[in-house]
C-alpha cells in the first residue's frame, strides 16, 4: 500500500511516455533488375535527410525493416537517402507529408463536407525504393561484375551517367540499370550470369550496353552540388523523363591497361563468375 493507505504503490508511478508514430518510413531493398522487385532483407544503416528541416528524429525498425523519420512538418518535402557506409548509391524523392491533426471545420455549407475529408490528418507515409550498389563496395566472390569509370577524353569523370545493360536472370533476358558516382565510377553486378559449378569456366560473352550522360544543365548542377541536384525518383524513372535529363552517348571501351576493346559499339564483354574492368570513354 502507499503512504496514504488507499492505492497500491505501483499506481503512483507515471505512465510511460508514448512515442509518436513515424511520419515517413522508407523500405529500402537491394536492386535486382528492371521490372523485378527489390531483394530482401531490407537495408539497414541508411540515413534519411529532409532538406531544409533540422533536428528530425531518425531511426530503424528491425522488426519491419523500415527506416523512418518521426518529426516532419506537413507539406512537400525532399528526402535524401544516403548510406554512410557507402555500400549503396544515394537516392532522392519528394513526398507530401500529411498533417497529423484533423481539420475541425466550423460551419460549412451542405455538400462541402467531402472537401474536409481530404484535409484530415493523413496516414503516415510508407515508400519503397531499390538501391543500386556503390562502386566503393567490394564485389562478392564469384559474382559476375563489370567495374570501371565513365569519363571524357580528358580523363574527367562523368557523374550520374546512366548505364543500361542487357543480362540474363534465371535464364531470361532482363535489363539492368545503374548510375555512376560523383567521380564517374560504376559497378554493374550481374547475379544471373553465374556459371555452373560442375562445368568448366565459360568463355567471355558480350551483352548490349546503352550509356546516357546528363544534359549540360543537369551536369553543371551536379558538379556544383551532387546530392542537391540529384533528380527525384531515379529508380523506375519514366522513359520520357530519362529522355529529358539524359542524352545517349556512344562510348569507347578501354581495358585496365588503357588498351581499346575490340567489341563493336554498344556491346560490353563480361566474364561469367569473374569481375572485369572496362572504362567507358565518351567522345566529348
Amino acid at each position: 500500500m502507499s503512504a496514504t493507505g488507499l492505492l497500491p504503490a505501483w499506481c503512483m508511478a507515471p505512465p510511460p511516455a508514448a512515442l509518436a508514430q513515424p511520419v515517413l518510413s522508407v523500405h529500402a531493398l537491394r536492386y535486382v533488375a528492371e521490372g523485378r522487385p527489390g531483394a530482401l532483407p531490407a537495408i539497414a544503416g541508411l540515413r534519411l535527410q529532409a532538406m531544409g528541416i533540422a533536428n528530425t528524429e531518425h531511426g530503424f525498425d528491425s522488426a519491419t525493416g523500415l527506416t523512418f523519420l518521426r518529426d516532419l512538418p506537413p507539406g512537400p518535402r525532399r528526402i535524401l537517402v544516403t548510406d554512410p557506409q557507402r555500400r549503396y548509391l544515394p537516392a532522392a524523392l519528394t513526398v507530401v507529408v500529411p498533417s497529423r491533426f484533423a481539420v475541425r471545420p466550423t460551419a460549412s455549407p451542405p455538400g462541402e463536407a467531402s472537401q474536409y475529408g481530404a484535409l484530415r490528418g493523413g496516414a503516415p507515409l510508407r515508400v519503397s525504393i531499390r538501391l543500386r550498389p556503390s562502386p566503393s563496395r567490394a564485389v562478392p566472390d564469384g559474382m559476375t561484375a563489370v567495374i570501371g569509370r565513365l569519363r571524357d577524353q580528358q580523363g574527367r569523370g562523368i557523374a550520374l551517367g546512366r548505364l543500361e545493360c542487357t543480362t540474363l536472370l534465371h535464364g531470361q533476358p532482363v535489363r539492368l540499370v545503374t548510375w555512376t558516382d560523383t567521380d564517374g565510377s560504376f559497378a554493374l553486378l550481374l547475379p544471373g550470369e553465374a556459371p555452373r559449378l560442375d562445368m568448366p569456366p565459360p568463355p567471355p560473352v558480350a551483352r548490349r550496353l546503352e550509356v546516357r550522360v546528363p544534359v549540360p544543365a543537369l551536369a553543371a548542377a551536379l558538379a556544383a552540388d551532387f546530392l542537391g541536384a540529384l533528380p527525384d525518383g531515379l529508380d523506375g524513372m519514366a522513359a520520357e523523363q530519362v529522355a529529358l535529363l539524359f542524352t545517349p552517348c556512344a562510348v569507347q571501351l578501354r581495358a585496365a591497361d588503357g588498351a581499346p576493346g575490340d567489341q563493336p559499339p554498344g556491346l560490353l564483354p563480361i566474364r561469367p563468375g569473374r569481375s572485369i574492368r572496362w572504362d567507358l570513354v565518351a567522345p566529348h
